[in-house]
């Protein structure tokens, strides 16, 4: 029997964030030692039971991300296949500036990042919540221009194409451990203001650095 809409809207808000942890792990494990793994070494069996949520976006500029492979979790947010359709498309106009730095950041730093999405309440309108998770990835070439993604959706309703807010984004960095790094970040689109005292080895021995962002955090791993 083929799933409704509501029935999507359960299984993304009961599994999502177990989703984007797991997606995130998967990847961690491709990278055996590398900063970024390439997107040939993404096996979608791997990942069977986070197809619905997983997509692959491709860099096109600074900032702008094409879906490359989108999924079904896209599809039904917005009614359309997204493939070959920008991943600012389900963004705000007032949040994809900042969306595009933490896009841009992600191929550039290069970085992970988790992002959380909403829709405001309105005259008909459900308001909606949603987390997503952009992970790097090589092309053959070496060039860090994919992001192997995965999206969860709550609330999904029947309303048409939806445009999110960010409210409130983490980026963790992944590249090797530099003690310039801090400077070398605050000439790209996130830009760095202050760096604060590195945490305990205990937690993941990273330092969050603000942005000019208030809800946008940076960590920089020494890893």
């Amino acid at each position: 029997m083929d799933k409704t809409v509501s029935d999507l809207s359960v299984e993304n808000g009961r599994d999502g964030a177990l989703v984007l942890d797991r997606m995130e792990d998967y990847w961690s494990g491709l990278r055996r030692g590398k900063t970024v793994p390439y997107r040939s070494d993404v096996d979608p069996r791997s990942v069977q039971r986070m197809l619905r949520h997983a997509f692959i976006l491709e860099r096109l500029a600074p900032g702008v991300g094409k879906l490359r492979v989108s999924c079904s979790t896209l599809t039904d947010l917005q009614g359309m296949d997204m493939r070959g359709m920008p991943i600012a498309s389900i963004i705000s106009e007032e949040s994809r500036e900042e969306f595009a730095e933490i896009l841009e950041q992600v191929f550039a730093g290069p970085a992970t990042a988790r992002l959380e999405l909403s829709t405001s309440r309105g005259f008909r309108k459900n308001g909606k919540r949603a987390s997503m998770l952009l992970l790097p990835l090589r092309s053959d070439s070496g060039e860090i221009n994919r992001v192997l993604g995965a999206v969860s959706v709550f609330e999904i309703g029947r309303n048409g194409p939806t445009r999110f807010d960010l409210t409130e984004s983490l980026l963790h960095d992944v590249s090797v451990k530099d003690d310039g790094l801090a400077e070398r970040l605050s000439a790209r689109p996130v830009t760095l203001v202050d760096r604060q005292k590195a945490l305990s080895a205990d937690e993941r021995q990273a330092s969050t650095v603000a942005t000019r962002h208030a809800h946008l955090r940076l960590v920089v791993s020494d890893t």
